[in-house]
């Protein structure tokens, strides 16, 4: 049997920040020798994190607690009103350098747990920040994503064995920042096979609890009159670096911006942008670090799999034994198992997530009914009253009706209010008094980033020296977002995605015109 490529872990992030960036020459000078040599990563002096806040706004409709129906004051007529709310994530970036050796690190840790998912039957439970291929066989082959995982456990419903049984969707609150640190010490020294974390281990086990940062703002604002760029010319190859100023942080990546400083300018102004590592502050008050990691940096995901590592092999031992299944995805967990066993699981998830210091989100936690009704299998939620019945099973960005897939409903109407937002800047810049082009919208523009002329991916080549060739890379160009609608209506099973997408042409084009 051929086995599948194993993914490379130097990878050079373009992203500005304290320092120049590296260079892919750098492997073979003196970053890879660096990079795996215990004795300089354990006395290696980390710089701090650079923390962006993403914000997604997001608008629902609000529903009743009691039986699942729209909230009577979010209606107006005919028309459904959505609750508008805001989604803060917090994104911590590692300097260049640190990057690699967190990266080396995350891949020294990977192999190790994959040896322990195999012995605790674990490859088809935990799929998040795993290479999992569609195909093993095939060598070098495309490995699962999203949709994969979903379409797995949709067959599974459709497929199993009760004529009713129960689907449980749970969510653990805040993962990342909640991770207890001795209890990730303990499973990342069971995972080495050692009594005590080695001391390159645990230079990069401090660095990644006890970790300091700058934010993004503070030293943009200090720095912004001189950041540092480089252009590329028509071949790709870097020119000279210089130093300029930059209006706003939304304009660096197209003013080619390559470092806010180098380090030696960061250590003159540390005690002003240096933000402390020790505390952090919780609902407004200042409490000593002692959980959470930061969400960004390449060895994170590694650990939040390897954390729950004992979790996931009771829950599932458990679940096996009662016919069912159990699978999670980062903080996303679901289990299918026969209705007689739904309370006594719950309590059982509720109670052992409190051993890893993590809690469940209740008000989020959903049990979806299905049941076979005229050789048909049929979807409803539990409320506190009653099971609605027009309700689908939600999981991954899916929805499941117990027959049909579709595209989350929400992810649709954001992918059609993007559309209209765009449509009416175009317009709004071609009206301007001093346009180039006044009166005219480019469409070019906007078929490339909303319509099927858009959605084809190409996968990225470059040219290899060594080989004398161009070789296959893991980058694309990403198409947009019905590149990702048909290749669900691809590989999902029983889906109407393509029905869900097929007036996109029409909605656009009306929209321009």
């Amino acid at each position: 049997m051929e086995v599948n490529k194993k993914k490379d872990w130097f990878k050079i992030k373009r992203y500005p920040h304290i320092g120049l960036p590296l260079d892919n020459r750098d492997r073979f000078k003196w970053i890879e020798p660096y990079v795996t040599n215990p004795e300089k990563v354990a006395c290696h002096s980390f710089l701090p994190f650079i923390h962006k806040t993403s914000k997604v706004k997001r608008f629902r409709k609000d529903y009743s607690n009691a039986d699942g129906s729209i909230n009577e004051k979010y209606k107006s007529g005919t028309k459904i009103l959505r609750k508008g709310s805001e989604k803060k994530r917090e994104l911590f970036y590692a300097s260049h350098l640190d990057s690699l050796i967190y990266s080396y690190y995350a891949m020294l840790l990977s192999d190790l747990y994959e040896n322990k998912i195999t012995e605790n039957k674990l490859g088809e439970v935990v799929n998040a920040y795993r290479s999992v291929p569609v195909n093993p066989s095939k060598i070098d082959g495309t490995n699962k994503c999203n949709i994969d995982f979903a379409n797995d456990v949709f067959k599974y419903i459709l497929d199993y064995k009760e004529d009713e049984f129960t689907v449980i969707a749970f969510d653990i609150s805040s993962f990342f920042d909640n991770l207890d640190h001795k209890l990730l010490r303990k499973v990342w020294t069971d995972l080495i096979g050692e009594p005590k974390l080695p001391d390159d281990h645990f230079n990069v086990y401090k660095n990644i609890t006890r970790f300091s940062h700058v934010d993004i703002v503070d030293i943009f604002e200090v720095f912004k009159n001189r950041i540092y760029t480089r252009k590329t010319n028509k071949l790709g190859e870097p020119l000279e670096i210089k130093q300029k100023k930059i209006d706003k942080i939304k304009y660096l990546r197209n003013q080619n911006a390559i470092a806010f400083c180098k380090e030696q300018e960061f250590f003159k102004l540390k005690g002003k942008l240096l933000q402390p590592s020790k505390t952090r502050i919780v609902n407004g008050q200042e409490v000593y670090r002692n959980f959470g990691i930061p969400q960004g940096s390449p060895i994170s995901s590694v650990l939040a799999n390897i954390y729950l590592l004992y979790f996931d092999t009771l829950i599932n031992k458990y679940i096996s034994e009662k016919s069912g299944i159990y699978r999670r995805y980062s903080d996303d967990m679901v289990v299918v198992c026969p209705i007689n066993y739904k309370d006594e699981l719950t309590q059982l998830v509720y109670q052992e997530i409190k051993n890893y210091k993590l809690e469940i989100q209740e008000s989020k936690t959903q049990i979806f009914h299905f049941k076979r009704k005229d050789q048909k299998l049929i979807c409803g939620q539990e409320f506190e009253g009653s099971i609605n019945w027009n309700k689908n099973f939600i999981y991954l960005g899916f929805e499941f009706d117990g027959n049909n897939v579709l595209l989350k409903s929400a992810s649709l109407s954001g992918y059609y209010r993007k559309m209209k937002r765009s449509v009416r800047r175009a317009k709004n810049y071609s009206s301007r008094r001093y346009a180039p082009n006044k009166g005219m919208v480019f469409k070019q523009r906007l078929f490339k980033k909303f319509s099927y002329k858009g959605a084809k991916r190409i996968r990225k080549f470059i040219w290899s020296e060594e080989e004398n060739k161009f070789i296959k890379t893991d980058s694309y160009n990403w198409g947009n977002f019905l590149s990702y609608a048909y290749k669900a209506s691809n590989v999902m099973v029983n889906n109407k995605i393509e029905q869900q997408t097929k007036k996109h042409w029409n909605i656009l084009n009306k929209l321009i015109k």
